[in-house]
């Protein structure tokens, strides 16, 4: 288990929030689940920047310094902090400073920014406590994020050179990864994380399988057209008779769900994986269905953090539980509230058993429908 702790960093005065193998982040809106997300992709930024980096076959940064460089609020990793008078809270106007740790088992390093009384589109690191292990998930290069805003269906996508294969922010280059068979052919996804409806250890081949899984006769084709330098992914259906069509004649749920299920397959062991409500687009059952993937692709050795409205998705993930794809104790859910009065959001983790069973229900959790049923009642009678 490991634990970010944030101070003055937007709604967060002083809050330790709890992370595991599987991490889901789920509450109201405007309660704090994002505020999480931007303090761990702006650390990223800040390690990326600051650090120093080691090639050759290990691939990571370390030894993280303060060298006077700034490290910008807006741009990177889709973040849009603003000015850095934002990131102060409103319950502590006077803070001259804000703090991101991060703490993994006995071993933690904690980065302290300086808000300067100016107005700047940067902060300044100023302190670096206690450096961690270099093999830690958020120095190794492999780092894969995925915005909730992610592009809907194109007829083509841009291709470019990228330092390791990911989907893009927002799954921009899935055609490109998917069409790139040379790549393809000597990559083997890992046997963890495969579809056991295809025996094929391809890429193309497994993104199939988990396709058919989510949305039964959908499957896709993807094509690098070298000459205009872009990728197509076509698509399957029922309704195709056998041939495909270009993806902008099929909705969204496809174009949102290809990068997940895509990342999921190609991330690097050990690495960080963090996904934005990934039941974008989707019906109800293909929601519990990203649940259990992600949950299996957790267990197979990759970190992943989630950001969720979906009560169908945590359906998926207790599913997956009490089949034993996962350990329950790989998985923790912190649900965030805003109570009337309190300086900063509540969070409260919930487990679950073997059975799959939630080890609580707070008011407010995934309870919408009892109280419709409940509101439904009433005029029935």
């Amino acid at each position: 288990m490991s634990h970010l702790e944030l101070e003055n960093f937007k709604c967060f005065t002083n809050k330790t929030i709890p992370l595991n193998k599987l991490t889901i982040l789920a509450g109201a809106n405007g309660g704090g689940k994002s505020t999480v997300i931007q303090a761990l992709l702006f650390l990223r930024r800040t390690i990326e920047h600051c650090a120093k980096w080691e090639g050759d076959n290990k691939n990571r940064y370390y030894y993280l310094e303060t060298n006077g460089l700034n490290v910008e609020l807006n741009g990177s990793y889709c973040l849009a902090l603003g000015t850095s008078d934002l990131i102060i809270p409103k319950e502590n106007p006077s803070a001259d400073f804000c703090s991101i740790s991060f703490a993994n088992y006995s071993e933690s390093f904690q980065v302290v920014y300086e808000i300067s009384e100016e107005t700047n589109l940067w902060l300044k690191p100023i302190e670096v406590h206690n450096m961690m292990v270099q093999n830690e998930m958020l120095f190794i290069q492999e780092f894969y994020y995925l915005n909730a805003e992610r592009l809907g269906p194109r007829i083509t996508q841009s291709v470019k050179f990228f330092d390791y294969p990911n989907a893009g922010y927002q799954g921009e280059f899935v055609a490109q990864l998917i069409s790139d068979t040379e790549s393809n052919y000597k990559f083997e996804v890992d046997e963890k994380r495969r579809n056991g409806n295809s025996k094929s250890k391809r890429l193309e081949q497994q993104v199939n399988a988990w396709l058919n899984e989510l949305m039964p006769g959908v499957s896709i084709t993807a094509n690098y057209d070298k000459a205009t330098h872009s990728a197509q992914i076509r698509v399957y259906n029922y309704y195709t008779k056998g041939d495909t069509t270009i993806s902008t004649n099929i909705g969204f749920g496809i174009s949102y769900v290809l990068p997940i299920i895509v990342t999921g397959l190609i991330a690097r062991r050990g690495s960080l994986m963090i996904v934005e409500n990934p039941e974008a687009h989707l019906h109800p059952s293909a929601q519990s269905k990203i649940g259990q993937f992600l949950a299996k692709i957790a267990n197979a050795g990759v970190n992943i953090i989630v950001e969720t409205h979906s009560d169908h998705f945590v359906n998926g993930i207790q599913i997956t539980c009490a089949k034993k794809e996962i350990s329950n104790e790989d998985v923790t859910i912190n649900f965030f509230s805003q109570k009337e009065g309190n300086k900063q959001p509540e969070i409260e983790t919930i487990s679950i058993t073997e059975k799959g069973e939630l080890s609580s229900w707070p008011k407010g959790f995934f309870d919408q429908s009892q109280k419709d049923f409940a509101e439904l009642f009433k005029f029935r009678k």
